[in-house]
């Protein structure tokens, strides 16, 4: 099972320079439309809050230097929020909730990005455009503070059915806290094992809204 943790924890270093630059556009934005449109709180426009959102923190990531990584994709074709650094694609979508992740419906572009090889399947090849995530977002409506939640997808699922995941674990607010998430393997999944503190278990960063 070595092998699978190797791969579980590429996944996270990956990631690791994008922790700080994600929380800080998004708490940014979150505060302009908070102040400049306070009335994107009301549910009826829910969707633009989302679409506001969006826009404002791919207008921020395009201004900061992200290392290796780099916006891509048509941000005008619906406001898309695509990240790449040449081996992963992530894809920045707003959550529907807490618990589940949004299925990829019936378009076929979008079945294949969510169809990655399982990693506990057996003879798996790593390479190149071979790893595809979704971060999730979502905004606590009283504190503002946006909260991210990473997921690999294995296949394609139904509104309301199980999601078909093998990776799902939260994007803490600094590298640090994120290097230290440790994976462990069990019989059918990966489970994450967050670094102890004194008194108990330290929240990385879990999701709230």
């Amino acid at each position: 099972m070595r092998k699978v943790e190797e791969e579980a924890e590429r996944v996270r270093d990956a990631l690791l320079p994008l922790c700080e630059p994600l929380h800080d556009v998004f708490t940014t934005a979150e505060a302009e439309r908070r102040a400049r449109l306070p009335m994107l709180d009301h549910p009826q426009y829910r969707w633009l809050h989302t679409h506001t959102i969006r826009g404002l923190a791919h207008h921020g990531l395009s201004t900061m230097d992200l290392g290796i990584w780099k916006l891509y994709g048509n941000h005008g074709r619906n406001g898309e929020l695509w990240l790449t650094d040449n081996d992963f694609r992530i894809r920045v979508l707003h959550g529907l909730n807490d618990e589940q992740v949004p299925p990829p419906g019936t378009n076929g572009n979008r079945r294949a990005f969510y169809a990655n090889i399982p990693i506990l399947q057996q003879g798996v090849i790593w390479g190149p455009h071979n790893d595809r995530l979704l971060v999730l977002w979502r905004i606590d409506p009283k504190t503002a503070a946006p909260a991210f939640r990473v997921v690999r997808t294995i296949g394609a699922w139904k509104f309301g059915s199980k999601e078909k995941t093998d990776l799902d674990f939260p994007l803490p607010k600094e590298a640090v806290d994120l290097a230290a998430l440790r994976f462990e393997p069990a019989d059918d999944e990966l489970e994450l094992e967050l670094p102890a503190e004194e008194g108990g278990v330290e929240d990385a960063g879990g999701i709230s809204g």
